[in-house]
């Protein structure tokens, strides 16, 4: 844990002052929360996650909301049964519930994620127990920037080129708009004590990577400046998809029938090559997502309508779907099963 100067109160003024209110404007402007919202608060132990709690607390009376906290222990290094009673201990003594969760056999392949995967679970199953609006984390700019720079690496469209979302459904992200290090200098400012995980800087994963090879990187050559450009990038690109996304739904609404169990949508092909490309792989995600929840691998298909001439295509779509091209319409059905 990192020294502290003991301190633990609400008070809107003093020390972190700045960021307090950079996080104010920014849950304003975004409509994060309403008064009256109950708001977990999903707690890490880290330096972002405790100056959240901190922050929140501060704005609690201001906004009107009722916080409670949620940490999950992953059991994946020595020191997380500590934290999980330093944050338990911190909870409490701010006057908080808080919802403790231990995960279990995480070990093996694609560990990162299977975490990911049981935090956000509990999370929102707390929210849905508890009946709080939002759940809430210490996401920062310097996320949303490596979250675009990883999608871009791996050649993601223009919702993953975004990042993240300062609101994304039941998810708020206050501190979207300041830095990593600010976090934690308000953390040193205002005496609130957080621990370093080592496996943020451990380079065998792809986020510490990113942040030290290509972000780091970025920082000295440009300064501060240029990550803070990127981050605004990123958001401007998550309101053109936004934008385009309610454009390709009302698209489809026009363009689309579908049985009434919903099976099978047709769609005019003629209609369909007649919009911009980008408009096009939108009203076809629209039309997978009717008949499965998942929309991957429609490229194929998407070439496929560049030339319509001949006899009809068949591509197999993620999520146990069809595409079927042809040159009257084009079909999105479910494949039945072996």
């Amino acid at each position: 844990m990192a020294a502290s100067h003991g301190r633990v109160g609400k008070d809107y003024g003093g020390p972190g002052f700045d960021l307090l209110e950079r996080t104010e404007k920014t849950i304003l402007a975004r409509g994060m929360f309403e008064p009256d919202d109950r708001v977990v608060v999903a707690v890490s132990g880290g330096p972002d996650s405790m100056c959240l709690l901190d922050v929140l607390a501060r704005l609690e009376d201001r906004m009107g909301l009722g916080l409670l906290i949620a940490h999950v222990d992953h059991g994946l290094s020595e020191e997380s049964e500590r934290v999980a009673a330093h944050v338990a201990a911190y909870g409490s003594t701010l006057g908080y519930e808080v919802h403790l969760a231990r995960a279990h056999d995480l070990e093996g392949p694609n560990l990162h994620e299977r975490a990911r995967e049981f935090r956000y679970a509990f999370f929102e199953d707390l929210a849905a127990r508890e009946g709080a609006k939002r759940v809430a984390t210490g996401h920062t700019l310097d996320d949303r920037v490596e979250t675009t720079l990883a999608r871009l690496i791996h050649g993601s469209g223009l919702a993953g080129l975004a990042g993240l979302p300062a609101v994304d459904r039941t998810r708020a992200r206050p501190l979207i708009a300041s830095r990593r290090s600010e976090t934690r200098a308000y953390c040193l400012d205002v005496g609130v004590d957080f621990y370093d995980d080592p496996a943020n800087e451990d380079e065998r994963f792809e986020r510490p990577r990113i942040r030290k090879k290509i972000v780091e990187t970025i920082e000295s050559e440009w300064g501060d400046g240029a990550v803070r450009a990127m981050a605004t990038s990123a958001e401007r690109l998550s309101e053109d998809a936004a934008a385009l996304a309610s454009i390709a739904e009302r698209v489809a609404l026009d363009v689309i029938t579908s049985d009434d169990q919903g099976a099978t949508v047709r769609i005019s092909t003629e209609a369909l090559t007649a919009l911009p490309r980008a408009l096009r792989r939108r009203v076809l995600e629209v039309a997978v997502g009717r008949v499965r929840d998942r929309s991957g691998g429609i490229d194929a298909a998407l070439e496929a309508l560049d030339d319509v001439t001949g006899d009809a295509k068949r591509f197999a779509v993620a999520g146990g779907a069809e595409i079927v091209v042809d040159r009257s319409e084009t079909v999105v059905a479910r494949m039945p099963r072996p």
